[in-house]
């Protein structure tokens, strides 16, 4: 009974929260799980690691659902192009059991995470002036893809 509560607090607290938090928490988990499935990979757990990357993969596919291409234009399409290459990388670090391609994802979600950071310092609460996930405004560093 416990946990049924637990449960629908959690989902009051999501639904309260603005957007940008939302997208940071995302990268959170993101950035988690590719650290375990990196971390992992290299000590040769490849359950743990797949597991890992799965989790990392599907967060980053609720990224690219999220994307809000009307409202956030250009940027938002530069996202889901940048998002369809991180999840076509992880696809390639699991299936090839190579850390390399997820560390590089891995880069790109910390610089993306920061940038989110950096726009919800600068955006108010207040819901009808959050930025579509899709749109970031000009506060959006450039991310730089080798490879």
């Amino acid at each position: 009974m416990y946990g049924h509560y637990q449960n629908a607090y959690k989902k009051a607290a999501v639904n309260t929260m603005d957007q940008t938090k939302l997208i940071v928490m995302l990268y959170d988990g993101a950035i988690r799980n590719l650290k375990v499935g990196i971390e992992s990979m290299r000590a040769g757990d490849v359950e743990k690691s797949h597991k890992a990357l799965v989790k990392g993969k599907s967060i980053i596919s609720e990224l690219m659902g999220s994307l809000n291409v009307e409202k956030g234009g250009d940027i938002a399409q530069n996202l889901r192009t940048l998002y369809s290459y991180m999840f076509n990388q992880l696809i390639d670090a699991n299936v090839r059991k190579d850390p390399l391609p997820a560390a590089n994802v891995l880069k790109l979600l910390l610089q993306l995470r920061e940038a989110w950071v950096t726009v919800g310092r600068k955006t108010p609460a207040q819901p009808s002036q959050q930025p579509a996930a899709g749109g970031m405004g000009n506060e959006m560093k450039r991310v730089n893809l080798k490879g």
